[in-house]
């Protein structure tokens, strides 16, 4: 097991999947918000281009990588999931893309002469210390196209289901270049039974849009066994992304579209209007036809989170849209926004009290928002790691305290953080905790 390191504080240039966002300064959190051990003492690097690296394969560059969930497996081990590639995102070659992008992607990293035949994959590291120390990375799942993990979930039946996300070897067209994968991005689905030791053979998600469906949301399991997972979703010919809710009732062997949900664009500030979310079948988005990007706002990056009264919360990109169900995922209203400030890759945990903890980027580097009234009002960012990219994921322990992983930047030398940290007993802000001290 390698011990896992701590890693100097950096401040870096943001980036996002949809573009690069300019530098800006950024606040640190204020004392009284973040307690507990300093920053550099809770953080550690679990795998990185500089630590723990895996083992060389065909492709492998410094992007390790992007984090998928960490997980407790029925073992008792953790498990933290990761993508290994060359950057931001690391398509099979050869590679297809518009010819405006190529530049623009060169300047953010990319070497459109690397090889890497399989693009990147998924892999994992394993604790049997509550995170202390961790395995050497080992392989998860390596397919034809560039493989990165959109949810790792254990069921109460003890399996283990990744969700993984395929990128084609093209992008920046309308659709599909001849001899390309059709969809920019689908979903796949393996289960293990040994606790990630061999896998099944990878069975495709229902797509709920033709052009992609890509997501990062926990996999929520309700009373009852149903799991539930959110994608967002592009049709062609649409500039505007919807939200979709699958599920599945056999352990996750198959899935099934629940519901899809669209947002209105807001006409003033308010946003708990009656008609702001249409949701539901895929019937009813069928009738508002093809969407203007001037009267919808996108539905992207989003996490569930379940209320002890079996309320569903979700909260998604761009704007921290928070959403509630009462009929366990088909039908959503929005009830507040986490923004006006931009909010992106959310993630979501409830603590026993109701409280709900969220991580997302947006409002400068790795922060945490609170919410003490089931997501109707959150609090101002509390800035964890000022200096990071972020896309991080969230995982509820026993005693509840809480995981958070997460990349320290958007290309090339990447490195995979891990801290530990508590809401304090006044609901306002967050103590940093040593790693590997809890059950």
């Amino acid at each position: 097991m390698q011990k896992a390191t701590l890693v100097p504080i950096a401040t870096l240039t943001l980036c996002c999947s949809a573009g690069l966002l300019a530098p800006s300064p950024i606040a640190a959190a204020a004392p009284d918000q973040v307690g507990g051990f300093a920053l550099r003492e809770a953080r550690i690097c679990v795998t990185g281009f500089d630590h723990n690296r895996p083992d060389p394969f065909p492709g492998l560059g410094d992007f390790i990588g992007w984090v998928g969930d960490v997980v407790r497996l029925a073992n008792g081990e953790l498990l933290f999931v990761h993508s290994a590639g060359y950057w931001h995102v690391s398509f099979a070659t050869p590679i297809q893309l518009n010819p405006n992008l190529i530049e623009p992607y060169r300047k953010a990293g990319l070497d459109p002469q690397h090889q890497a035949p399989t693009g990147g994959r998924i892999m994992a590291c394993r604790s049997r210390d509550n995170g202390l120390t961790w395995s050497k990375p080992k392989t998860v799942f390596d397919g034809k196209l560039d493989a990165g993990p959109s949810a790792t979930i254990v069921t109460d039946q003890g399996t283990l289901l990744q969700i993984i996300n395929v990128q084609a070897s093209w992008y920046g067209f309308p659709e599909a270049p001849p001899g390309h994968q059709k969809l920019n991005t689908r979903q796949l689905v393996i289960r293990s039974t040994d606790h990630g030791h061999t896998w099944s053979a990878p069975v495709p998600l229902q797509s709920s849009g033709n052009y992609y469906t890509r997501g990062r949301s926990r996999g929520l399991q309700l009373p009852g066994g149903r799991l539930l997972w959110m994608s967002y979703d592009m049709n062609r010919g649409s500039r505007v992304l919807d939200g979709t809710i699958h599920c599945s009732d056999d352990d996750g062997k198959t899935w099934q579209v629940l519901s899809v949900i669209r947002r209105r664009k807001p006409d003033t500030d308010r946003v708990a209007t009656a008609d702001l979310v249409v949701s539901g079948d895929a019937d009813a988005l069928l009738q508002l036809g093809t969407p203007s990007d001037t009267s919808w706002l996108n539905t992207d990056e989003g996490d569930l989170g379940r209320l002890s009264t079996g309320r569903l919360v979700l909260v998604v990109r761009p704007d921290g849209g928070t959403l509630i169900s009462d009929d366990h995922g088909l039908k959503w209203q929005q009830i507040s926004r986490v923004g006006p400030k931009y909010v992106y890759a959310p993630h979501l945990v409830v603590l026993a009290d109701d409280t709900l903890v969220l991580t997302a980027g947006g409002s400068g580097g790795q922060c945490v928002f609170l919410s003490t009234d089931g997501g109707k009002n959150w609090s101002n960012p509390i800035r964890i790691d000022p200096g990071v990219y972020g896309y991080g994921k969230l995982t509820l322990l026993k005693d509840e305290s809480i995981l958070l992983a997460y990349v320290h930047r958007h290309a090339a030398p990447q490195r995979c953080f891990l801290v530990r940290l508590r809401v304090n007993a006044t609901r306002d802000g967050i103590e940093l905790l040593p790693i590997g001290k809890s059950p």
